[in-house]
């Protein structure tokens, strides 16, 4: 199976193709805020640098976070442009899940972000990548309360650039490929994804922190 992952919840941007059981060709941006004007051209030169045609994908998948609100909707809105156009399914793949993806499957994992407002992105998956702590948005205490009161956790290995602030006795991952979530996970996730149960809904896990002005009555007049 052919896949194309898309991968913009952090300030990383990130595109892959995946075939069969490898990443034929991965690229990526760490461009502040760029993810609207960085990421459609890395699609277009991971096509032409690998030789491959849009029209051979058998599926598209992408990040739905929990991340960047505007990074989200980037990143699921060109996935929804090319899998329409190409007309192939676009499933949506949690991007802690891709980043807590266990190479060896021996071990419990938990993914930790940095979320902002005092915050962390948190989700943990057991060594078969089964979910046992859906997404969430914790401060640093809750989150490791949380975590510590599970045993099938106590034993298991932080990933992600917010490791550090959940604090804890955790073994902290290190390496290439911990710190953040990338498209190449994201397309050998997408790849084992029923498309019916994996919509490419964005996980937000909290509100957008946005409230609306308390204005008076309109003094125009209601039209009929």
């Amino acid at each position: 199976m052919r896949i194309l992952g898309i991968e913009t919840s952090t300030r990383r941007g990130s595109v892959a193709l995946f075939d069969g059981d490898q990443v034929i060709l991965a690229l990526e941006h760490e461009k502040p805020n760029a993810h609207a004007e960085q990421v459609f051209p890395l699609v277009a030169r991971l096509f032409a640098e690998s030789g491959i045609s849009k029209t051979s994908l058998d599926r598209v998948a992408v990040g739905t976070g929990p991340g960047s609100f505007t990074g989200l909707r980037v990143g699921i809105a060109l996935g929804e442009g090319i899998a329409l156009g190409v007309g192939v399914p676009l499933v949506g793949v949690c991007s802690l899940e891709a980043l807590a993806r266990a190479p060896d499957g021996e071990r419990a994992r938990i993914a930790v972000l940095d979320a902002g407002r005092g915050e962390l992105f948190v989700a943990a998956y057991a060594a078969d990548g089964a979910e046992l702590v859906a997404p969430c948005a914790l401060t640093p205490n809750d989150a490791r309360e949380r975590l510590v009161s599970s045993e099938a956790l106590r034993a298991a290995l932080v990933v992600g650039e917010g490791a550090q602030r959940l604090g804890g006795d955790f073994e902290l991952a290190t390496g290439a490929g911990c710190e953040l979530p990338h498209a190449r996970v994201v397309a050998a996730l997408g790849a084992e994804r029923d498309v019916a149960s994996s919509p490419p809904d964005p996980i937000y896990v909290r509100g957008v922190g946005a409230t609306l002005p308390d204005l008076p009555p309109s003094p125009l007049p209601k039209e009929p």
